[in-house]
């Protein structure tokens, strides 16, 4: 296999399954979003940046953001067996969102039987930090728990 480097939309060009959601969100997928990792400490994921995401200043739609951190952040919960909904959130814009790809970890804070709260860092391709957010989930559904391995361990943040 050839070897991923960081360079936007190699990450895909190398490898069409990197990431690959497996079913859970379709939207997500179509909007040049992957869950890189899954698991019960952290979801990580990768939005490649184009112009289905970015306004009319060449910078990342701030809706884009909030969407990229919500997916990933309800992701996250999947780890634990919970299916959810946005209840609700706070992000923090820190500095416009530009580059070839954008990173996003989150971070369960807590997991509970009818409402669980993530925390949420979104990284440039500078690995500069972007936005934090922390969002509130109702759980609507368990289900059963859902691992994802990093495919390439090295592409982390």
């Amino acid at each position: 296999m050839a070897s991923c480097v960081k360079e936007g939309r190699l990450y895909v060009g190398q490898d069409p399954q990197l990431g690959k959601i497996r079913g859970l969100d379709p939207w997500a997928v179509d909007n040049g979003i992957h869950v890189m990792s899954l698991t019960r400490e952290k979801t990580e994921g990768i939005m490649m940046i184009g112009d289905q995401n970015t306004q009319q200043y060449g910078t990342v739609h701030g809706g884009m953001l909030v969407a990229f951190a919500d997916t990933i952040a309800g992701h996250s919960l999947v780890s634990h067996g919970k299916m959810c909904v946005t209840q609700s959130s706070t992000v923090n814009f820190l500095r416009p969102a530009s580059g070839a790809y954008l990173f996003c970890r989150a971070i369960p804070v807590k997991v509970g039987r009818s409402v669980c709260v993530v925390s949420v860092e979104q990284r440039n391709d500078k690995d500069d930090l972007v936005t934090t957010a922390l969002f509130t989930f109702s759980v609507i559904q368990e289900v059963e728990p859902l691992i994802l391995e990093p495919k390439h361990p090295s592409l982390t943040f």
